[in-house]
């Protein structure tokens, strides 16, 4: 609904970060608010990345009733990441696999996994909790172009120091740079 602090968050520095033509990546995307944040922003395509099979339903249906369908794509995580513990989902029979589709009335809309060109995002967003946010962040890295911005949220304040120690390994600049209500927005630079 973008009423959640952490939204607000993430939706205050994407409208300060995006720029025209942009590539951005909404991993964790639940109702694809913040890649729909980043259209409007001025970015020239989004692409929403979860779990959940009602999650990416409802993303479809939020951009597509936002007339943003078709920059915003939608897809499971890929195969590396089905290693993190706490990113199966077994609310998805069938998604991930070639034919499932989003809105049986769009063309290009199949669900996948995200495909191995899905890279090299100039900007990832993710608002998701400390715990799967430390475990996905070799994944995260390697969706995040070199150079690309990274904000991260779903956070408290006392777990962002547990969060950047691990996306330290990738990212540069890692520091907290918004709280609210107890909860805060890390950002990063991917190193090159």
């Amino acid at each position: 609904t973008g009423e959640h602090a952490t939204t607000q968050l993430c939706c205050s520095w994407l409208q300060k970060k995006v720029h025209s033509g942009m590539r951005v990546l909404d991993y964790g995307a639940g109702s694809g608010i913040l890649g729909m944040a980043s259209l409007l922003y001025g970015a020239k395509e989004a692409v929403g990345v979860d779990i959940d099979r009602d999650s990416l339903l409802a993303a479809a249906s939020n951009a597509k009733a936002n007339d943003l369908f078709s920059s915003f794509k939608c897809y499971v995580p890929s195969e590396e990441a089905d290693s993190v513990e706490d990113n199966k989902s077994p609310l998805i029979p069938g998604l991930g696999r070639p034919g499932f589709r989003i809105d049986p009335s769009a063309e290009d809309q199949d669900v996948s996994r995200i495909p191995a060109s899905a890279k090299d995002f100039e900007l990832t967003v993710a608002n998701i909790l400390a715990k799967p946010l430390i475990k996905l962040c070799p994944e995260i890295a390697r969706l995040t172009a070199p150079g690309g911005l990274l904000g991260l949220s779903g956070v408290l304040e006392e777990q962002a120091g547990g969060v950047m120690e691990a996306y330290g390994e990738y990212f540069d600049d890692m520091k907290v740079d918004g709280v609210q209500n107890g909860w805060c927005l890390i950002t990063g630079v991917r190193k090159a």
